[in-house]
């Protein structure tokens, strides 16, 4: 399905970039992750500082691996200077997976993901830039409830657990994806990152499958989603295809511009400026490697530049810089 975010990103003549720097931006503004991952305020002043330092036609939340599982009912490791993770498991069994009570949006935590949203459409000058949520998907959610002690198991030995779970967390999901779009976010990106050790049949039995339900029912052309996966490589992208999203932000692993002639103009691509790069590059080295993808990307007018994924709190905000300036002087001369 075609969408505005589409239709925008095609009209407009210059590149745009979707920049996800909640983390590196709080952190220069001597916030804890422990207080603007929790309080809507703080969550608030952070984006705005976001938007202001970087602009863009794109403005990301914070993103939190941890909110859907949370709301099911896993307790948070929390640091201030970390983003929040997982201090314990709540599946091991089918016992616990009848024991799960689905959460309704407003749950916890996705009470600020939910309001940020909101107060974002209303404070930001005009233009707006797209505001969008950011949801897990439902393999990342399932993942964060069994935990990395009992996950292989459970995936290869007891399926049928995780099939069980996933129904439940599928009992949410949608719910959540139309609060985001009651709450006025132009969309949601969904990111769910699958290994490459799972096999076609996995990723179609427990992922995809329920994926291409989820954006079935919930998108529309007034609402997008935008499939993260930074995992993925060529050879899985027409299976993701399938699950029918306006965008698919992909990693570095994926030629994006044979990518974005596959796609075709009713989808976007986003991408793939590797993470290490610019967590441990020079600016010199990120303004290189912008400017190369940019250069490869001119004939792919469906394209947005991205990181492959979430930054990491320790991002140097000048490498951040530098892709924008990179950004704006090819814009310049187009």
């Amino acid at each position: 399905m075609k969408t505005h975010l589409a239709d925008t990103v095609l009209s407009l003549k210059q590149r745009q970039v979707i920049l996800p720097a909640a983390y590196p931006i709080g952190l220069e503004m001597d916030k804890a992750i422990s207080e603007f991952a929790t309080d809507t305020d703080a969550q608030l002043q952070v984006l705005l500082n976001v938007h202001e330092s970087f602009g863009g036609t794109f403005l990301l939340p914070v993103w939190d691996r941890m909110i859907e599982a949370e709301a099911f009912g896993t307790p948070l490791q929390v640091d201030a200077k970390l983003p929040i993770g997982a201090a314990g498991t709540m599946v091991a069994s089918l016992r616990d997976v009848e024991a799960l009570i689905i959460p309704r949006p407003g749950h916890k935590r996705t009470t600020v993901t939910l309001a940020v949203v909101r107060l974002l459409k209303e404070r930001l000058p005009e233009p707006k830039p797209f505001v969008l949520g950011i949801m897990n998907g439902p393999l990342t959610v399932a993942r964060q409830l069994i935990g990395e002690e009992h996950w292989d198991e459970i995936l290869n030995q007891q399926p049928e657990v995780l099939d069980a779970l996933l129904d439940k967390i599928m009992r949410f999901l949608p719910d959540y994806a139309h609060a985001f779009h009651f709450n006025d976010a132009d969309g949601v990106v969904l990111s769910e990152p699958l290994e490459e050790s799972l096999t076609a049949e996995q990723r179609e039995r427990f992922s995809l499958r329920h994926v291409q339900r989820l954006i079935q029912q919930v998108q529309n052309p007034r609402f997008g989603f935008i499939l993260h996966n930074p995992l993925a490589d060529e050879a899985q992208l027409a299976q993701l295809q399938m699950s029918g999203a306006a965008a698919y932000w992909l990693g570095s692993r994926v030629n994006l511009a044979k990518a974005a002639r596959q796609v075709g103009e009713d989808g976007l691509v986003i991408g793939n400026l590797p993470v290490d790069l610019l967590t441990g590059g020079s600016s010199e080295e990120v303004f290189r490697a912008a400017q190369d993808l940019l250069i490869a990307m001119r004939d792919c007018p469906n394209f947005i530049l991205a990181p492959e994924d979430d930054l990491p709190p320790h991002t140097p905000l000048a490498n951040l810089q530098a892709l924008m300036e990179a950004l704006n002087q090819f814009n310049s001369a187009a």
